[in-house]
C-alpha cells in the first residue's frame, strides 16, 4: 500500500505545525487535520526560552520569528503589595552568551504565523481544515482516521496527536481521565504601548507576587503593545479550558477587585488600564508518570495532549516545540519501525516534561504564597538574586 501522507497531526496549533515542520526537514510528508473551519491560533503573549529558540533557529525561521518579537533585556521580580523589588535576572545578551540563543516574548498569533509560513514553503505538509476526528481504527500496517460528517477515511503510518488539552488521540494512547479544574484563572489583556505611562514601556518582563495571586506583563507585536495578565485563585472553577471563557463582566470585576486588594497603587493603575479583559480558566492533569502516557503502537502525543501545564514556567508552547524537535530526529533512523520510533520518542520525552510539569505547579504555590512560605521565598531571592532566579537545567536543554 502506498501512502499519500506517511504521518498524519491532528491538531493544527502551535505543537501541530511545529511536528510538521520538523518532520518535513527531516524529509516526512505529513497531513495535517485542524478541527477549527478557519485556520487561526487565537491568544495573546507568550514567553519563548532559549530552548525552544535554538530548536526554531535550526528551523530556519529566526528571522522572521525576530521581526515581531521583543527580547526583554532583564526580568524584573516585585512585590505586589509595596512594590519592592525582590530579584532580578538580566537576559537579552546574557541569556545569549550562556545558552546560544535569547529569552523572546511575542503574540501567541505571530508565532503561529512563521510557523506556518515555514511550513507553507518547505512545501512537506497538506492541511485539511474543518476536519474533527472520530475514530481510530488500527491495521497490520497503517492507522485509519475516520472523522465526524465524512466519509473519508485517511489512511497513515503514523498519528500523532497535537490536539490540545482535550485531545481525541489522548484515549486511545493512556485513557481518557478528564482534566480537573486547578482553582486559578488567568486574566489577560493586550494594551497599546503608546498609551501606557513611560514606566510601563520598559523592553523587560514584569511579574508582581502577592498573596493568591500574580501579575506578569511583557511587551509584544515588536513592542508595540502590552501583554497584561493577572492570575488569580477564584472561588470557582469551569467545565472546559480555553481562550475566552464565558464570564460576566460581575464576576471578572468580583475576582480582579479581590485579587487586587491588597496591591500597590501602581499596579493597580495599569491593571486598571485594560480595555478587555479574556478569561482563561486553568485545567490541570498529574504529570507524566512513565514513557507509556506519550505513546501506543502507532499512536503519540505532543504538547498539551501529552503534557498539559499550568503556566507557571512560561514552557507550554516551549516543550511543545521540543517534542516537535524530538519526533523528527527519532524519525531520522530509517531501520526502526514506527512503533520503535515513536516509544524512543516517549522514552526521550517523559523524564523531562514530567519535571517541567512539577516545577509549573510548585511555582504557582510560591507565586501566591502566604504567611511563612512567603517570607522564605522572598528572602531565599534576596539572597540568592540573579542565579535563584536563572534555570539552567531548563533553558541549556
Amino acid at each position: 500500500m502506498t501512502f499519500p501522507a506517511p504521518v498524519a497531526v491532528v491538531g493544527g496549533g502551535i505543537g501541530g505545525l511545529a511536528a510538521a515542520l520538523a518532520l518535513g526537514q527531516v524529509g516526512v510528508h505529513t497531513s495535517l487535520y485542524e478541527q477549527s473551519a478557519t485556520f487561526e491560533e487565537v491568544g495573546a503573549g507568550i514567553g519563548l526560552g532559549p530552548n525552544a529558540i535554538r530548536r526554531l533557529d535550526a528551523w530556519g525561521i529566526g528571522k522572521a520569528l525576530r521581526e515581531s518579537a521583543c527580547m526583554p533585556q532583564r526580568l524584573l521580580v516585585q512585590h505586589a503589595g509595596d512594590g519592592r523589588l525582590l530579584g532580578c535576572l538580566p537576559m537579552a545578551d546574557a541569556f545569549v552568551a550562556r545558552y546560544g540563543a535569547p529569552y523572546l516574548t511575542m503574540h501567541r498569533a505571530d508565532l503561529h504565523d512563521c510557523l506556518w509560513q515555514a511550513l507553507q514553503s518547505q512545501t512537506s505538509a497538506v492541511l485539511t481544515l474543518n476536519h474533527r476526528l472520530h475514530a481510530v481504527t488500527h491495521t497490520a500496517q497503517s492507522v485509519e482516521l475516520h472523522f465526524e460528517n465524512n466519509q473519508t477515511v485517511v489512511h497513515a503510518q503514523a498519528l500523532l496527536g497535537a490536539d490540545g488539552l482535550h485531545s481525541r488521540v489522548r484515549p486511545l494512547v493512556c485513557g481518557d481521565e478528564a482534566p480537573v479544574a486547578s482553582g486559578h484563572w488567568a486574566y489577560r489583556a493586550l494594551l497599546p504601548m503608546q498609551d501606557l505611562p513611560v514606566v510601563w514601556r520598559k523592553p523587560q518582563i514584569g511579574m508582581w507576587l502577592g498573596p493568591a495571586l500574580h501579575v506578569v506583563h511583557y511587551p509584544v507585536k515588536g513592542g508595540e503593545w502590552l501583554n497584561l495578565v493577572v492570575l488569580v485563585e477564584a472561588t470557582d472553577g469551569a467545565a472546559s479550558a480555553g481562550w475566552d471563557v464565558a464570564r460576566t463582566p460581575a464576576q471578572t470585576a468580583a475576582d480582579l477587585q479581590r485579587a487586587m486588594n491588597t496591591c500597590c497603587r501602581g499596579l493597580k493603575e495599569l491593571v486598571s488600564m485594560a480595555p478587555l479583559w479574556r478569561a482563561w480558566c486553568l485545567l490541570d492533569r498529574p504529570p507524566v508518570d512513565s514513557a507509556a502516557q506519550l505513546a501506543r503502537g502507532k499512536l503519540a502525543l505532543l504538547g498539551d495532549a501529552a503534557h498539559p501545564m499550568l503556566p507557571y514556567l512560561a514552557q507550554g508552547a516551549g516543550m511543545a516545540i521540543e517534542d516537535a524537535a524530538q519526533m523528527a530526529a527519532q524519525w531520522q533512523h530509517a531501520h526502526l519501525s514506527v512503533e520503535d520510533r515513536l516509544q524512543r520518542y516517549a522514552q526521550a520525552r517523559w523524564q523531562r516534561v514530567a519535571k517541567v510539569q512539577q516545577r509549573a505547579r510548585r511555582n504557582g504555590k510560591l507565586f501566591h504564597a502566604q504567611g511563612w512560605l512567603r517570607v522564605a521565598r522572598d528572602t531565599a531571592m534576596a539572597l540568592g538574586g540573579a542565579k535563584l532566579m536563572d534555570m539552567p537545567w531548563l533553558y541549556g536543554g
